[in-house]
């Protein structure tokens, strides 16, 4: 009976090719399509951790609610202390770094000294000396250099290419910073730019600069203090398990602020924050988690429907083959049960091709990409001008389970018909 099964799917194409093309579509529509969708949401979040948030952030409280207005006075002292709590109370895996966001006028010179262009900048000083260079790495400044190169020496600048261009900056040109110090003052600088970064985010490279963290420390009076801390994860953790790291930190942190450094003020409030509590990313998560699943839920409804539609016309075509089957002995659940077995091994069959064929798209978005930056040019949102897919076990298992209940579900649909109709009646169509 097996082997006879077998020779009429292999031989009946109505049996075979047209559902496991469906199948097939279906799965690899799916995967790819949760896939990019996946990877745009993914790349969105390691651009906002990487540029600006961190997937962990230690912040002092007061500093945190005006951070638009980039108050240095709220600055959280004790660094190198702060650095041996953070190392001493996480995991190893996380990869702590100090970063100072910083606001201040940037005037450029003509050839007798006077102001030729100036304009409001942000900036940010970060670690960009070292020898490690783990900040260079991460943020990718080599591969995103464009004119000139990375700085070597003390108050060497970089600075966006549009910023740049606005501003008519040359490499090796002196630029003067001023700004306000920690305690208030006047703060007055002078840098000399030596390269021209892309970022990849219009709002970045309009008006952003980057110095080393000791030349800001130096140039707004911040001995021995930072703004932020910035935890960076290992990609293998999911996203949905930043808030448990955060809040197993957040417990040690409050036993910590019972005895705080002597050189915090009173007022000092450090918190800690995921990336899914800043710029809004938790509810583009949320969103993100509601299309994936609408998606699912249209793509399994819409192959189901026609999946149905197909077994129908399959049981049509194959009453006199129902009816013989029932005449040899089979009972309707026997019968009925071996069509959905039928099914679910064509189904088997579709879902791996579709894997295969969505898992390629997917990998090929991953590695090479789709350049939007047009699209996004205007938005200032944290997006890379290179849209990538993601491969991920969740986007096959979206993909995979709906692809065979899908088709279970439309054959089961399907041969309720077989109940409806009784063994004289398949006789009578049989020997018509």
């Amino acid at each position: 009976m097996i082997r006879w099964l077998i020779m009429g799917i292999v031989r009946d194409r109505t049996r075979f090719l047209f559902p496991w093309l469906v199948t097939t579509v279906g799965v690899m529509l799916m995967i790819t399509l949760l896939g990019f969708i996946e990877g745009i949401f993914m790349s969105m979040v390691d651009m906002t951790a990487k540029l600006d948030t961190g997937h962990l952030r230690l912040v002092n409280k007061p500093f945190y609610e005006e951070e638009h207005l980039n108050p240095l006075d709220r600055a959280l002292a004790s660094e190198k202390e702060t650095k041996t709590w953070l190392t001493q109370n996480s995991d190893p895996e996380i990869q702590w770094t100090s970063r100072i966001r910083w606001a201040a006028l940037m005037d450029v010179p003509n050839e007798r000294g006077e102001t030729r262009s100036q304009t409001p900048v942000t900036g940010m000083g970060l670690d960009l000396l070292s020898e490690s260079g783990s900040e260079i790495k991460r943020l990718g400044l080599e591969s995103s250099l464009i004119k000139g190169r990375l700085p070597r020496r003390s108050h060497e600048m970089l600075a966006g290419y549009l910023l740049a261009e606005s501003l008519g900056l040359e490499i090796d040109g002196k630029v003067t910073l001023l700004g306000q110090s920690f305690d208030g003052g006047f703060a007055a600088d002078n840098y000399q730019v030596v390269g021209f970064v892309k970022f990849g985010v219009a709002a970045m490279d309009k008006k952003m600069a980057l110095i080393d963290i000791e030349d800001a420390q130096t140039t707004f009076y911040m001995e021995d203090m930072v703004t932020d801390w910035l935890g960076f994860l290992p990609s293998r953790i999911s996203i949905f398990d930043y808030d448990k790291i955060r809040n197993d930190l957040q417990a040690k942190l409050t036993k910590w602020r019972q005895a705080p450094p002597g050189d915090w003020v009173e007022d000092d409030f450090p918190i800690l924050l995921s990336v899914l509590d800043q710029r809004n990313m938790g509810q583009i998560s949320q969103t993100f988690l509601m299309v994936r699943k609408v998606l699912v839920a249209i793509f399994t409804f819409i192959m189901s429907l026609v999946l149905w539609n197909a077994g129908l016309l399959n049981g049509i075509h194959r009453y006199g083959e129902i009816g013989l089957r029932l005449a040899l002995g089979e009972t309707h659940g026997q019968l009925l049960r071996s069509l959905m077995i039928e099914s679910l091994a064509i189904a088997t069959l579709g879902c791996l091709a579709g894997s295969l064929l969505g898992g390629g798209f997917v990998y090929y978005l991953q590695e090479v990409g789709v350049n939007m930056g047009d699209a996004f040019v205007q938005t200032g949102m944290m997006f890379s001008d290179v849209m990538r897919g993601r491969l991920s076990l969740v986007g096959f298992l979206y993909g995979i389970v709906p692809g065979l209940a899908a088709s279970v579900l439309g054959t089961l649909a399907a041969g309720v018909a077989i109940y409806q109709r009784s063994t004289a009646e398949l006789f009578r169509e049989l020997e018509a």
